[in-house]
């Protein structure tokens, strides 16, 4: 579709039964196997369908379910699994012919004048969690993710000699992303092996821009070698949570090229971003203008509304008979409600205040977690904090704030000097009634921590006392 595949692995998608508009699931880590077969999926003109491999197999088969999806690769060397009502394809099925020819090589074939062709056909299936938990299959056009690409690349220029390294995982948009701004500049593109840290690869592999999120950019700013690198890069390119002030400071100390952006699944990726030496304040407060193709707004409650050419066609899902349907969550003159709250100033720049959906009251006040987050960061010595909503209802008080603080010195965590320095910044009712140690073992399944989850875990802690 996009250029001439060899003869042998095209064989060996048709003996695979892979064909035109198939939705095909694909389980595995990150690798650079996983990249040159998503990019053979999108030639055969599939629908790529990523996974997260952490999900149980029950849930997997689930969504699958769920999209009609009937055939899934698997990356052997990682998973050794059945998915329920799945065709299993070995990944290793295709690798030696797709190993014969190199990464870069493939991206080069690419011929990205057909994106206009087939601009509005389906390629990817990109799944995302929503206010009540439950998954959401997101489905893209191959435009969508072009114009995110070329929105991106206008803004963080991308070239042939240049090389992105993807950290972050290829199931969630913002790797994803990665390849096509790769496929529209003809860059190259890194891969972080488990084995390899962020600092070898970036050495390593001669990354010239990346994705990071927070606490990958806290731990090499904190290793000089990191720090070395890091300040090699053209672009550092910074989402998933929220950016404490202190590690921009230390950042543009350090002269990185530091952005900041905001997006989501169902732009295909970013929406807006800051510039290329834009000032400490818009760096620390904001995350930038909007990119091209793109267009957004603000409601009187303060929700983002966005659309655009990277605005995805709809949620897929069944009815209550099991037809397939889309679901397209869109006003009558085509705006998304993202579920965020924020603010867009004068000279367009948007401030991010955190979700509607996370509001609790407290003392008949309302509560948004996001907000006592960003000043308990701007403290300073915060590498993660997490506020969610409490029952103790013994007290009369029905939910409480209660605050997860993970500090850079984590066995020297001071609630009490965290609660009075809070009295200058917040209203009195703002202020975490309870302070809990970030859990020393939490793994996410995302790129941002599970409130639910963390609720349950302080429900558990505060009432075993």
């Amino acid at each position: 579709m996009f250029f001439k595949a060899d003869a042998v692995l095209t064989e060996k998608f048709n003996k695979t039964g892979i064909k035109d508009s198939e939705k095909i699931a694909i389980l595995s880590n990150n690798s650079e196997r996983y990249i040159k077969l998503l990019i053979h999926i999108f030639n055969a003109g599939a629908i790529a369908v990523p996974v997260n491999p952490l999900f149980p197999v029950q849930k997997i088969s689930n969504i699958l379910n769920k999209i009609s999806c009937s055939k899934i690769i698997i990356d052997g060397q990682s998973f050794n699994t059945d998915i329920p009502g799945c065709k299993i394809i070995p990944l290793d099925y295709f690798m030696d012919d797709l190993s014969l020819i190199e990464l870069k090589k493939l991206i080069s074939l690419f011929d990205i004048n057909k994106f206009n062709k087939y601009a509005d056909k389906h390629s990817s299936i990109i799944f995302t969690s929503g206010s009540t938990g439950s998954t959401k299959a997101v489905l893209h056009t191959f435009g969508n993710h072009y114009f995110n690409a070329l929105g991106s690349n206008s803004n963080i220029e991308l070239g042939g000699r240049d090389c992105w390294l993807i950290s972050l995982p290829l199931n969630h948009v913002s790797g994803f992303s990665t390849i096509f701004k790769a496929l529209i500049s003809k860059a190259d593109i890194a891969v972080k092996p488990p084995d390899l840290s962020l600092m070898e690869v970036i050495e390593k592999q001669k990354v010239t821009q990346l994705s990071i999120v927070p606490s990958q950019l806290h731990a090499l700013i904190n290793n000089p070698a990191g720090a070395r690198a890091l300040r090699r890069m053209k672009a550092i390119l910074i989402g998933g949570a929220a950016v404490p002030g202190e590690l921009i400071e230390e950042s543009i100390k350090l002269m990185l090229q530091i952005y900041k952006s905001y997006g989501s699944t169902e732009m295909a990726s970013q929406i807006t971003c800051t510039m290329k030496d834009d000032s400490l304040e818009h760096l620390k407060r904001t995350s930038g203008k909007l990119l091209r193709y793109r267009e957004i707004k603000t409601e009187e409650d303060g929700e983002i509304l966005v659309k655009g050419c990277t605005l995805f066609k709809g949620y897929v899902g069944k009815d209550n008979n099991g037809n397939e349907i889309l679901n397209m969550p869109f006003d009558e003159k085509g705006w998304f409600r993202t579920g965020d709250r924020g603010f867009i100033d004068d000279d367009g720049y948007l401030t991010v205040y955190g979700r509607k959906d996370s509001m609790f009251i407290y003392k008949g006040e309302n509560i948004f977690p996001e907000e006592i987050e960003n000043a308990i960061m701007e403290l300073g010595g915060v590498e993660n904090v997490l506020v969610v909503p409490v029952f103790k209802d013994a007290e009369g008080l029905g939910q409480i704030p209660a605050a997860f603080i993970k500090s850079k010195n984590y066995f020297q965590t001071d609630f009490e000097l965290i609660r009075n320095s809070l009295q200058k910044k917040i209203e009195h009712f703002k202020i975490p009634v309870i302070f809990l140690k970030w859990p020393e073992n939490e793994i996410n399944a995302s790129l941002k921590p599970d409130r639910k989850k963390f609720k349950k875990i302080a429900e558990k802690e505060i009432n075993s006392n």
